[in-house]
């Protein structure tokens, strides 16, 4: 048995192209389409961001895919530790 997410106001959802347009010097469409297209393995379904629509179409909502997006919550993207090469002695 699922949880039933309770919807945002429309005003806040968004399909992945309008999202794309309305933060343009953050977001593209392929970035947004990738991270849609692997919601379950990068965490964005469990952090509440995407809506399914009765005709089929993804919706986003805005205030919690930027707040994944920038890794502020439930950001399932594994980070590589920057380490300072070693210098000879």
């Amino acid at each position: 048995m699922s949880a039933v997410q309770t919807l945002p106001p429309t005003s806040e959802l968004y399909t992945g192209r309008q999202l794309a347009a309305r933060h343009h010097h953050l977001l593209n469409e392929h970035r947004v389409a990738w991270a849609l297209r692997n919601r379950r393995k990068n965490g964005l379904s469990t952090a509440g961001a995407v809506f399914e629509s009765p005709c089929g179409t993804l919706l986003v909502h805005e205030t919690a895919f930027l707040t994944w997006f920038l890794g502020l919550s439930s950001r399932a993207k594994p980070r590589r530790l920057r380490t300072q090469p070693s210098m000879p002695a």
